[in-house]
């Protein structure tokens, strides 16, 4: 048994000894191929291609963020008009025809110089309106130059944003009545801003007036309807706003002095 032992020892390290020794190939040397002149220049074409996109894109992302600024800008633009108060567009009048004659009734207002004169000026007016202040001297100039030719009607036309537009055209009514339509109407736009209630009474008892019935007859509804005509033959003779001016019919384009004269002179030369 030993000895079986011993040659099976023997035989596994000749084995061994064989298959460590055994000769193995050499290992061919694997050799990188090597880089051409082409490749060099293929090389270098992709460089500066990838230059060239570099600087593309750069250019790219500087349009964009161009772009970009421009829309928000235009945004914000939209935003604050959405933000805005809306308003009404504006409606616009029809033309004005200067040669239009128009038919404009003394009727109750009570003329101012010569009643028979040839050269009647009717003007639309409101007691609150600072422009129609305004205009009284010049209608007293004009006045003072034709004496005899010319004639003031006025026409009540109070505004409805006018707090005491109304009560001084009232007022003015109640003075008529007691024969100081004038006297009043004069007081009211030299008193422009103050007029009230009070007032008006006191002005009326430095006229001379019978205060008691002023004050009945500024309480009352009696002058609506003279006021209402007035406003009505106003709207029919297309007056938008005061003062709003005739003579002889025709609207007045221009209200200085000279353009009262003129017009007038044109009239009296017929």
């Amino acid at each position: 048994m030993k000895k079986i032992l011993i040659i099976m020892s023997l035989f596994i390290c000749v084995l061994l000894g064989i298959a460590g020794c055994a000769q193995k190939e050499p290992v061919k040397e694997i050799k990188e191929p090597g880089i051409t002149k082409e490749d060099l220049n293929e090389i270098k074409n992709t460089q500066a291609e990838i230059k060239n996109l570099q600087a593309d894109t750069k250019n790219t992302l500087t349009d964009i963020q161009n772009i970009q600024k421009a829309m928000l800008a235009k945004l914000s633009e939209i935003e604050k008009k959405a933000a805005a108060p809306v308003q009404a567009a504006p409606q616009g009048r029809p033309a004005i025809d200067f040669n239009k004659v128009y038919n404009l009734p003394v009727a109750h207002s009570v003329p101012r110089g010569n009643k028979n004169a040839p050269v009647t000026i009717v003007e639309f007016s409101d007691f609150q309106c600072p422009y129609c202040a305004q205009l009284g001297p010049t209608l007293n100039e004009v006045q003072k130059a034709y004496p005899k030719e010319v004639k003031l009607i006025f026409k009540h036309y109070p505004l409805p944003f006018h707090n005491y537009a109304m009560l001084a055209a009232k007022a003015t009514e109640a003075a008529k009545e007691q024969g100081k339509f004038w006297e009043m109407h004069d007081f009211v736009f030299q008193n422009l801003g103050k007029i009230n209630e009070q007032l008006l009474k006191d002005f009326a008892q430095q006229l001379g007036l019978n205060v008691g019935k002023f004050s009945s007859d500024l309480a009352s509804n009696k002058y609506d309807q003279i006021i209402q005509q007035d406003l009505g033959l106003g709207r029919s003779s297309d007056v938008a706003g005061t003062p709003t001016l005739f003579i002889n019919g025709k609207r007045m384009q221009s209200r200085s002095v000279d353009d009262f004269k003129q017009a007038i002179d044109a009239i009296l030369k017929k």
